[in-house]
């Protein structure tokens, strides 16, 4: 199971989503150049609405694959 834990700025927005996969040793940043979010794989989140983190992901996503986004 993957767990994704938002980490909030001071106003409460997310700021980075860690990842926790069970077989790793610790949390690493989500990295939109190296991992995916599969909505299939039974996942946890913390810190913040699933919803939220899912966005916060997808729009990490389109910004790697656009470098001039501004979203």
């Amino acid at each position: 199971m993957v767990h994704y834990i938002a980490e909030l700025d001071e106003s409460q927005e997310i700021c980075a989503v860690w990842v926790k996969e069970k077989s790793a040793r610790g949390p690493y940043v989500f990295d939109p150049q190296k991992h995916i979010l599969n909505p299939k794989t039974v996942s946890g989140y913390s810190g913040a609405q699933k919803e939220k983190i899912e966005e916060w992901i997808s729009k990490s996503l389109q910004r790697s694959r656009t470098p001039d986004y501004h979203g």
